[in-house]
């Protein structure tokens, strides 16, 4: 089977229906967090953890060198030194791992610099990207006409010379666009961005469509991969969020986001996205608890009472009262759909079925009453979703995830990620994304007790 290479489609004209519009309301609740966390330091030390973290990643994914999760995770909080990397077998050098990923690096500053600059995105700019992302590679695996696998010199910031048409592990043959083709493709490629721009089409669904359409013309014989997700994390940056950092973890649901896009279907890719940037906003918030280093019991206690100390110091009456109000709702929303899935468990399954029911932890805006929820507790098996306030002090930022406990010993966490509640999202646009990630999640964990049995 081969996917025919098509020319890039602009999105479509009902665009906005491709996102639910969260991460505007959570850019309002980042950016009253941002001034805070940078007079304590908190920003600077984060910031610089999840550039080493991209860096490594971008990286990762692509096959570039495999470095274990234990030695990412060292590189990440002190540094990329090729000392902590070591020799590692099968692998390239650990001097020119660190290299490649200082060159990743060096392109993620370089990205702020860019958008100080205020430079429209260009060619010559993306050119510059692939140099740099590419600086320490010098050959590139190419097929030649007889079906065989040899290196080549790899074109640094300049487009293909060959095809670049890869087999995937099922045969299916992916085309890309054509070399001769590929200026052609980039011109509109960046006509397109610059209308979007002036169209405010939300970042999310134009870091999706621009990342997408970037590889679909692929236009370098290698590293496309890294320059999207340089591309993605621009756009992104340019309105004050986060860049992009994709995982081996994600690997999976990123990769069939991205053939859901090939198929046409942009939002899988959006959602992704939206899930990354709301991932990294949870990890500043909850890194505030982190940045103070102590080496000795008299050191732990202190930085505690200094949290202690500040805890609630920004927020106003409106902003309790608005987190709590969404909080409490939602609790009410979760005990209805638990007890009916409860009721169904009891007529289809009878007493195998698993214990249910809801943990709301009293956090500084609750009003003592007992919102505990139980629903059921003479099945040894749990599945049980749990409210709490996030971060080391409460800043009208909330999570909400679901959990599956077996009797055989399976714990995990059903929710694929952790729903967030902050106090500027209107309450209805909440509440809508609530029901739907509260159904997946359900279904997800009795999917876990089914497979438990």
């Amino acid at each position: 089977m081969v996917l025919v290479w098509e020319p890039i489609k602009d999105l479509p004209q009902d665009w906005s229906s491709l996102t639910d519009g969260e991460l505007g309301p959570l850019l309002q609740f980042w950016n009253d967090q941002r001034a805070d966390l940078e007079q304590s330091g908190v920003l600077k030390n984060f910031t610089q953890r999840l550039a080493r973290e991209w860096s490594i990643e971008t990286g990762q994914i692509e096959g570039v060198y495999d470095i274990d999760r234990g030695i990412t995770q060292t590189l990440i909080e002190r540094g990329i030194d090729a000392d902590l990397i070591g020799t590692l077998p099968g692998q390239k050098p650990p001097e020119l791992i660190a290299a490649i990923i200082q060159d990743h690096a060096d392109v993620l500053e370089g990205l702020f610099q860019f958008i100080k600059g205020d430079r429209p995105l260009s060619k010559s700019y993306i050119h510059e990207l692939h140099a740099a992302l590419l600086h320490h590679q010098e050959t590139t695996a190419v097929l030649d006409q007889f079906g065989n696998f040899f290196e080549a010199r790899l074109l640094k910031g300049r487009y293909k010379k060959r095809p670049n048409n890869p087999k995937r592990s099922d045969g299916t043959i992916h085309q890309y666009c054509p070399p001769e083709q590929v200026e052609s493709e980039m011109d509109h490629l960046l006509a397109l961005h610059s209308e979007h721009e002036k169209s405010n089409v939300p970042i999310e669904v134009e870091a999706a469509w621009l990342h997408h359409r970037f590889t679909q013309i692929h236009p370098y014989q290698d590293g496309n991969g890294r320059v999207a997700r340089a591309l993605a994390s621009l756009v992104f940056m340019k309105r004050g969020w986060f860049p992009v950092v994709v995982t081996r973890d994600d690997r999976p649901r990123y990769i069939d986001a991205l053939e859901a896009a090939d198929e046409g279907d942009l939002r899988p890719l959006v959602s992704f996205f939206v899930s990354a940037q709301r991932r990294t906003l949870l990890q500043a918030t909850q890194a505030a608890a982190d940045v103070q280093q102590v080496h000795t019991v008299d050191d732990a206690i202190a930085a505690a009472k200094r949290v202690l100390a500040d805890t609630g110091k920004s927020l106003g009456p409106s902003i309790w009262s608005a987190a709590k109000e969404t909080a409490d709702r939602l609790v009410d929303i979760a005990n209805q759909r638990l007890k009916q899935v409860d009721e169904s468990l009891t007529t289809e399954t009878g007493k195998n079925r698993p214990s249910i029911h809801l943990t709301y932890k009293r956090n500084p805006v609750d009003d003592g009453r007992d919102r505990s929820g139980f629903i059921s507790l003479h099945g040894m098996d749990t599945i049980a979703i749990s409210i709490h306030p996030i971060g080391s002090r409460f800043r009208g930022l909330m999570g909400v995830e679901v959990r599956f406990e077996g009797v055989s010993g399976v714990r995990e966490r059903a929710s694929r990620e952790i729903f967030q509640v902050n106090y500027v999202e209107p309450y209805e646009s909440t509440e809508r994304r609530f029901r739907i990630w509260l159904e997946e999640s359900l279904v997800n964990a009795l999917t876990l007790w089914r497979k438990s049995l």
